[in-house]
């Protein structure tokens, strides 16, 4: 029977997903919060039934996605405004370049993840799975797609992507 150690030494190990999936999925700080706590909380009540039948980074990939396609859904039946075009993270590696340097990095971060979160729900979760540095086939099995439709896609994502920062002014982020 896993542990409460176990899922915590995990969600260490693989909690930059977890804010990749957050970041990506949502608008504001606020439902960032939300969001990741609500895939705290599916993982935690899903890791009793994690079976090892796949990798854990394609298990919690899987929760994830799903977490954030539900909670997606749930935002646009609620929203009642229009959507802040702009979020207020902070990037942790200020250690080069000084606050300029570091300023500037966030900046190209936020147009990356606004683009991204311009896409559809598949194609934002196959470019962060491709941006983790995950392989074809991983992303093919958490998608659900053939890996040669992976491939097909990502060329298709990134024409896309590349659009989206051009029209921000961003040809090369």
């Amino acid at each position: 029977m896993p542990t409460e150690q176990d899922f915590k030494h995990i969600i260490d190990e693989y909690n930059g997903i977890l804010y990749k999936i957050a970041r990506s999925y949502t608008l504001g700080e606020a439902d960032f919060k939300d969001l990741y706590q609500e895939m705290m909380i599916q993982l935690w009540q899903s890791y009793g039934r994690f079976r090892g039948e796949s990798k854990i980074s394609t298990w919690i990939y899987r929760v994830a996605l799903n977490t954030a396609l539900t909670f997606q859904k749930k935002q646009k039946r609620i929203q009642s405004t229009s959507p802040i075009d702009k979020f207020s993270f902070k990037i942790q590696d200020e250690t080069r370049g000084g606050v300029e340097h570091v300023f500037q990095k966030e900046e190209k971060i936020e147009l990356l993840y606004i683009c991204i979160n311009k896409l559809g729900k598949d194609e934002r979760a196959i470019i962060l799975l491709h941006l983790d540095e995950r392989k074809y086939d991983e992303i093919a099995e958490i998608i659900g797609l053939t890996t040669s439709h992976v491939g097909v896609k990502l060329l298709r994502i990134k024409k896309q992507l590349f659009k989206l920062l051009n029209e921000q002014g961003y040809g090369r982020i």
